[in-house]
């Protein structure tokens, strides 16, 4: 069995610096990621223009990817959100058409569609046009750790029942999933899903790298990471971390060590000025079913104090 490493960082690391990194770091990224042994860089995502500033990695568009320089061994991938498409007030054809070129045109492989349960129906035209222009297309299905398999399984046969998406990911959005619920949620995509299996995983609870690893010994065979974990919240599981672990279970696929100049020079000063990474304040959220991005804000905003953001945690929870 060989494993599939998507690298997320400038994507879900986005949510800390608006989408913004300077293309010098993005050019070391490039470098050091794909000899680190990453498949996929997932570099952005791919939205409509918004009123306020975002920086190029939240659209990521054809022109600004063409300015980089992929090695042959990795595909380039971005996300789009199915609600963003279906609040367009376009049709989904049209959306799609204006986001995306036919795939012979792009730098892009790799498109990965971000949903809800309920927004099935629009899923399966927004996959079915990607895959008309020759995309390979993921469903990531978010914030799956709270519905029971009574919900989970015929949403997977009907995904399943499309044939046209390659991949399928499950994502720990509040980050409070333990092995038991990767096993058990893994179980219940496997009774109508039997193709490509991912997952992404949130550290609110320190868990990412053990709920990764857990899932890799059932079976899943792709999995994200990012630099240092950055992202949304507590942030995922660390890639040079995973990778790690991974070049004991397969020797040969994985380099951790080139990645620990980017991590320890480049990504570290990110570290320190945006604060992700796991702490009470998260763990808390995670413990009453709170989403992250909620803890992020208040962080971030500078007018609440701890105690204050641990009190609104916790009337939420009430």
């Amino acid at each position: 069995m060989s494993v599939t490493i998507l690298d997320c960082t400038f994507r879900d690391g986005g949510y800390y610096t608006k989408w913004d990194f300077p293309q010098s770091l993005v050019s070391k990224y490039i470098d050091a990621a794909s000899k680190a042994g990453a498949n996929v860089l997932e570099m952005g995502l791919r939205r409509f223009p918004s009123k306020q500033f975002l920086g190029a990695h939240a659209y990521t568009t054809d022109h600004y990817l063409s300015g980089f320089s992929f090695p042959d061994t990795v595909q380039v991938g971005v996300m789009i959100d199915a609600k963003h498409i279906v609040q367009s007030g376009l049709e989904i054809d049209e959306a799609i058409s204006l986001l995306f070129t036919e795939k012979e045109e792009s730098p892009v492989d790799i498109v990965r569609v971000a949903i809800h349960l309920h927004e099935l129906n629009n899923t399966q035209k927004i996959v079915k046009k990607l895959t008309s222009l020759g995309y390979q297309v993921c469903v990531n299905l978010m914030q799956i750790s709270n519905l029971p398999d009574e919900e989970i399984v015929p949403a997977v046969k009907e995904i399943s029942s499309w044939d046209t998406v390659d991949v399928l990911y499950f994502a720990d959005s509040l980050g409070n999933m333990d092995a038991n619920d990767i096993s058990r949620v893994i179980r219940a995509i496997r009774t109508g899903w039997q193709g490509e299996l991912g997952i992404h995983a949130h550290d609110n609870m320190g868990r990412a790298i053990h709920n990764t690893l857990t899932a890799i010994e059932q079976g899943v065979g792709w999995v994200d990471a990012t630099l240092s974990g950055m992202g949304r919240g507590a942030g995922n599981a660390q890639t040079e971390i995973l990778l790690l672990e991974l070049e004991e279970k397969f020797p040969g696929q994985c380099k951790a060590n080139e990645l620990y100049d980017i991590v320890l020079n480049d990504i570290s000063l990110l570290m320190r000025k945006y604060q992700w990474g796991k702490s009470v304040l998260y763990h808390l959220a995670a413990s009453y079913d709170i989403h992250p991005s909620y803890i992020q804000e208040m962080v971030a905003d500078g007018r609440y104090s701890s105690g204050e953001i641990i009190a609104a945690n916790l009337d939420c929870a009430i």
